[in-house]
């Protein structure tokens, strides 16, 4: 059986694996099983129901069959002094009490594995910003907080160019990277939304023009007062924008007037110039916001791994997220794209986008390739996952999730891989 070599072979831990099992007994599986050699937690997530993505049940955890996690807590002990306006949640249930960050930190280092955290998606939860900080909500085209189902129903999202929030974000990653001696920190916040379909790794359509406009299929961009001002800052008057954007579609009963034309969306893009200008505003909303981040980060840790997880596939500059300016504000990048669970068929979707990244990186550009070991995988789809990765150029592998694989599953990754 072919063996590849990476640098790094990395996988998540959650905080209900360390409570359930134990720390370790994850860390025993994922270095006797897998030869990980670097751990990181998921310190702070949006709310979803976990094993994912499907709904089957935990395969070896020995208390509970399945979990929804609690939306945006934090799974480390806050510093609450180090912030100075929006503050961190933490766990009101059987996970609260314990610095998960401390404890993972502690035993992983002892086994001289790299630790990581990753702070993801929201950064607060939906709850939250609706009742203490509905200013920092993103607000779409018809003026009404925006909300998306990719993360749950009618989940609010904070926008990227408040203040407040870029501030709360900065403190967060600078408050972990201080306190605790980890080597790396894995970014996925939530930029501007995409439906749902568009994040999916099997979908290859060209995304509808009349899909960037309306809000059933959440695509309008934020709208908001902190929006409105940074747009002026550069030149570019949004609401005006808006307006213009508001004429082409016919929002009775939610259907676009341009979806029974012919029109190209690079037509669409010709005809109406206020299309080209809000897309290049939520880039460059999106890259400043990077920016200020890892200037902040790179300000108390020079030497930390600042890190993308990058899981908008397909369509992302729609989001504003422009992988060749974004890049320039991390040290490596963490390609999500999990085809091991969809079957084999669909692993040259992960070489399209791997090949697509080295072209735009480079090829000294740290690209982790990320490995869905999740329920829907099998050992095949794993090895095969391994073995595209590889061939594409990936330095290094991250695994996802540790909390839905099979020991076999596990046990194939260790099988295909060796470590430098």
């Amino acid at each position: 059986m072919a063996r590849y070599r990476f640098i790094e072979v990395a996988s998540s831990v959650y905080a209900w694996d360390m409570h359930d099992e134990g720390v370790d007994s994850v860390l025993d599986n994922l270095q006797d099983l897998s030869h990980v050699n670097s751990v990181y937690l998921i310190a702070l997530m949006h709310k979803e129901r976990h094993p994912w993505p499907n709904d089957t049940f935990f395969p070896h955890n020995p208390i509970r069959r399945e979990y929804m996690t609690e939306d945006s807590v934090a799974y480390w002990q806050p510093d609450f002094n180090r912030y100075d306006g929006i503050r961190p949640a933490v766990p009101g249930n059987f996970l609260a009490g314990q610095d998960w960050l401390e404890l993972l930190v502690d035993r992983a280092k002892t086994r001289g594995l790299k630790v990581g955290v990753e702070l993801s998606h929201t950064m607060l939860g939906s709850d939250r910003l609706a009742a203490e900080y509905p200013d920092v909500r993103q607000i779409d085209i018809f003026g009404k907080p925006l909300a998306t189902t990719h993360i749950g129903e009618n989940h609010f999202v904070p926008c990227m160019n408040n203040p407040d929030f870029r501030r709360y974000v900065q403190q967060l990653f600078c408050e972990v990277s201080e306190r605790y001696p980890i080597d790396y920190v894995l970014n996925c916040i939530m930029p501007f939304p995409l439906p749902a379909k568009y994040l999916l790794t099997e979908y290859e359509e060209e995304m509808e023009p009349w899909a960037w406009i309306t809000r059933s299929p959440v695509g309008s961009g934020c709208f908001c007062p902190s929006c409105v001002k940074r747009a002026k800052e550069a030149g570019f008057d949004l609401l005006k924008a808006r307006d213009g954007l508001l004429k082409l579609a016919e929002y009775e009963g939610g259907t676009p007037a341009l979806k029974d034309t012919n029109i190209s969306p690079m037509e669409l893009l010709l005809e109406h110039r206020e299309f080209m200008d809000w897309l290049e505003f939520k880039c460059m909303s999106v890259t400043s916001f990077y920016e200020e981040l890892n200037t902040a980060l790179k300000r108390v840790r020079p030497d930390i791994d600042n890190r993308m997880n990058v899981y908008i596939t397909s369509h992302s500059e729609y989001a504003g997220f422009r992988v060749s300016k974004v890049a320039k504000h991390f040290d490596s990048m963490r390609a999500c794209v999990y085809t091991e669970n969809l079957g084999t068929g669909l692993t040259e979707k992960k070489r399209k986008v791997l090949m697509s990244l080295r072209k735009t990186l480079g090829k000294d550009y740290h690209i982790l390739s990320a490995i869905g070991v999740l329920p829907g995988s099998t050992p095949d789809s794993v090895r095969e996952g391994i073995r595209v990765s590889a061939e594409c150029g990936a330095q290094s592998i991250a695994l996802g999730h540790y909390d839905g694989a099979t020991l076999d599953m596990l046990r194939a990754v260790g099988e295909a891989v060796e470590t430098e």
